[in-house]
């Protein structure tokens, strides 16, 4: 879409509410096959997401342009939008699933077949905005808070035995912690600094549940409540 400012501006048709999803930066981990030939830092990345069984049109198939953050260690590598945020409109209908369903996240620059981009944490923000007749003006109905880690691809990353014993382990215990009230729950889980994240997300995956890492905002505004917690735990229901 246009200039992020629009999206508080420009006016909302009749029926439909406004998506703006506000990234602050993206932690990612590249590969390179042809570093004597092409530079990470030249190539030029774009953003791509979809959502669970939505079609949304108004989402640019050509991708959202990022650009390089320097992280405070050598190793670390960082992307931002080189727009402050994502926004389209959507019929007020499909917002809910907007919120329930998941948001897939991907980077390809242009040399695809040498150079990688892997997610390893993205925080964001989904922002409801909708028409306010009363105030005559476009205003915020909620805020949502998520964070997504990419899953690797089984045959591009090895894991031992242990490993994936241990992450059954941390997962079937996170399982049993679900409220089957809500159908989701904060767990705390340790995943050795996030190496165990992508085989945990997976796994939960192909068992039904959806795993969200937290940000540290949620960790610490949980912490004030006298809750320790890592991820949330989600059962998908299809129906």
């Amino acid at each position: 879409m246009g200039d992020t400012k629009e999206a508080y501006k420009l006016p909302i048709e009749d029926g439909k509410v406004r998506v703006v999803i506000n990234i602050e930066k993206i932690n990612i981990e590249i590969t390179n096959n042809a570093e004597k030939f092409i530079n990470a830092e030249d190539d030029r990345k774009c953003l791509f997401l979809s959502i669970d069984n939505l079609n949304i049109k108004a989402i640019k198939p050509s991708g959202y342009e990022l650009i390089t953050q320097s992280g405070k260690k050598s190793d670390e590598s960082f992307l931002s939008l080189k727009k402050d945020s994502i926004w389209f409109d959507v019929n007020m209908d499909d917002m809910s699933n907007v919120l329930t369903n998941t948001i897939e996240f991907s980077i390809i620059g242009d040399y695809p077949a040498h150079l990688t981009y892997f997610i390893k944490k993205l925080d964001y923000k989904i922002e409801w905005l909708q028409y306010d007749s009363k105030k005559d003006s476009i205003s915020t109905v909620s805020v949502t808070k998520r964070s997504f880690v990419e899953s690797r691809k089984e045959s591009a990353v090895g894991y031992s035995i242990d490993d994936i014993s241990k992450s059954a382990e941390l997962l079937g215990r996170a399982i049993k912690k679900i409220d089957l009230r809500t159908g989701s729950s904060y767990v705390r889980i340790n995943t050795e600094d996030g190496t165990l994240n992508p085989i945990l997300v997976t796994i939960a995956e192909k068992l039904g549940y959806q795993l969200e890492v937290l940000d540290k905002e949620e960790i610490e505004s949980l912490q004030e409540e006298g809750r320790k917690a890592t991820h949330i735990i989600s059962l998908i229901l299809n129906y």
